[in-house]
């Protein structure tokens, strides 16, 4: 940093906070971005065959030199790297090892290329008013970081966890750098902490992946065929069931695509034996009623297309379940999808097939810190400011409430769009920047509007009546989709009217006021019949 340059930094949430998802935040210098993480948010299910949705970064100056770091690769945290690498035309790329193969093969499907500079926790990278020290965390998938942002005057420390678990006996990764954080971060005299609120509402503390392994192994001893579901990126929870099967002669099935790309990109970091023997895909099984069999399913939420919905509702071709079979649900249902899993598990039980929850067994850890270790962490770090983030409003909220009664840290509430500004004496202060909402992504990567949503919304819930017009022949023709099948009754009086309205009534008038009028008919028709009103569209030739 220049001697007569005084510093400045902004720091804002555009994506991920208030929400589960999309997750990316700006660090804004004079002349630079740093952008931590871009990720996608699955849409609810009344959305209408939308693939994702990303943070709007219109606002931003994308010829502005910006440095993109991703913290781990997660999809709400690199799933939209397509986005941004089309657009920001001076953009370097920091990743972790695991998530570069991720990244890379995502590129790869849309035919692009960028180069990814690797990071290692003993890395500094360096900007012109503030350095970037990348820390070590646990979490559900491998190669997992927080960062320090640090001015290079020891003056302002700004701790940044998005995802994580304190854990410091993980079972197959470092522990949680607690050494390096305090080192780092209590040495600055102003300390402000981003933290993960996505488990605040648990008061207790979350297992290790270590705490898993005699239940895991117990089930797995059974001996009868067995069908894991889990969130395809849990790379430890694979590689313990793996193990595993390795040790009681047993052999893994991968179902659902998700699942194959990930244990593939585990093997190709090194992460995961895939010896042949012990893991077979499923045209390879010879007997899909094999005992020896432990699928492992996609679709742990409940997806429409994912494995787990497919064999619960008899639908894959080769692996039908029974009264011998067992299904482990090592994962909890999403707040929101707990009537889909329920759905789910009553298909399962018509089958005579048991089911075990972590209800029953000890087969699931989060990937997110319970109130129990936070406390733990904090007592460790004692930030002086604390911003809640990566959680729904209601999590934020909680987040505040428990940072008000059990630390002494001042709690900032802070949105996307919410800016922190903080001036030449490392003082902030707080204001928002105009809210713009998600960009919906459809089809081969597409953005498609709002109102094209609402469009399909109407369509899907009324029905819609297409009227073709003919001038020169004065015929019309109908059709409809999604309408029931009394409305066919009415036809031929539909036909009369409207050709009375269009040839005799409409013949003076111009196209575009007849072709209102025709619609603005059709719907009152239709509506007089159904007690709603379809879409109408009216074609003039």
């Amino acid at each position: 940093m220049s001697n007569n340059k005084k510093f400045n930094l902004k720091v804002t949430p555009i994506g991920g906070v208030g929400e589960i998802g999309s997750n990316m935040t700006v660090f804004e210098a004079s002349d630079e971005y740093l952008i931590i993480d871009y990720g996608i948010l699955f849409p609810y299910e009344d959305f209408f065959d939308i693939n994702y949705l990303i943070a709007d970064f219109s606002h931003l100056d994308i010829d502005k030199k910006t440095t993109l770091f991703f913290t781990h690769g997660h999809e709400d945290h690199i799933g939209a790297i397509v986005h941004i690498v089309e657009k920001f035309s001076n953009l370097t790329i920091y990743a972790p090892p695991f998530a570069t193969v991720l990244i890379r093969r995502k590129l790869k499907e849309r035919n692009l290329s960028h180069e990814i500079n690797i990071y290692k926790e003993e890395d500094v990278i360096e900007f012109d008013q503030f350095e970037l020290h990348p820390i070590h965390v646990t979490h559900s998938i491998p190669d997992t970081f927080g960062l320090i942002l640090k001015d290079k005057k020891d003056k302002l420390s700004i701790l940044f966890i998005s995802d994580f678990k304190y854990d410091l006996n993980p079972l197959y990764e470092k522990p949680f750098n607690i050494g390096k954080t305090k080192e780092l971060f209590n040495k600055s005299e102003k300390r402000y902490c981003f933290l993960d609120s996505t488990n605040i509402l648990n008061p207790g503390g979350t297992l290790s992946e270590s705490d898993l392994v005699d239940d895991l192994d117990e089930i797995i001893s059974r001996g009868q065929r067995t069908f894991f579901t889990l969130f395809s990126s849990n790379i430890w929870r694979l590689k313990t069931i793996l193990e595993l099967a390795k040790k009681h002669n047993r052999y893994v099935v991968p179902v659902g695509r998700s699942i194959h790309s990930y244990l593939n990109a585990a093997s190709e970091s090194g992460l995961v034996d895939l010896d042949p023997t012990y893991y077979k895909d499923i045209d390879a099984v010879e007997n899909p009623r094999d005992p020896r069999i432990i699928g492992i399913l996609t679709g742990c939420q409940g997806d429409h297309r994912g494995a787990l919905r497919r064999i619960s509702s008899n639908e894959h071709k080769q692996l039908k379940l029974g009264d011998k079979d067992l299904v482990v649900f090592s994962s909890k249902p999403i707040p929101g999808n707990e009537k889909k899993i329920n759905r789910i598990y009553n298909d399962i039980s018509a089958y005579g097939t048991e089911i075990i929850t972590s209800r029953d067994m000890q087969i699931h850890a989060s990937g997110h810190p319970g109130q129990k270790d936070l406390l733990n962490f904090l007592s460790e770090i004692k930030p002086t400011h604390y911003i809640p983030i990566h959680g729904e409003v209601y999590f934020l909220k909680k987040h505040i409430e428990f940072i008000k009664e059990h630390t002494n840290a001042i709690p900032i509430e802070l949105g996307n769009f919410g800016r922190l500004s903080f001036d030449e004496n490392y003082d902030f202060h707080q204001d928002s920047l105009e809210a713009l909402d998600p960009q919906i992504v459809h089809g081969k990567g597409l953005i498609i509007g709002k109102d094209k949503i609402s469009e399909r919304r109407k369509v899907a819930c009324n029905g819609v009546v297409f009227l073709s017009i003919n001038k020169k022949s004065r015929t019309l023709s109908m059709t409809h989709k999604g309408l029931p099948e009394l409305v066919e009754e009415y036809e031929e009086a539909f036909y009369d009217i409207l050709s009375n309205l269009v040839f005799n009534d409409g013949k003076n008038k111009k196209e575009e006021i007849l072709s209102e009028d025709a619609r603005i008919k059709v719907r009152q028709m239709y509506g007089n019949i159904l007690g709603y009103k379809p879409i109408a569209m009216v074609h003039i030739s």
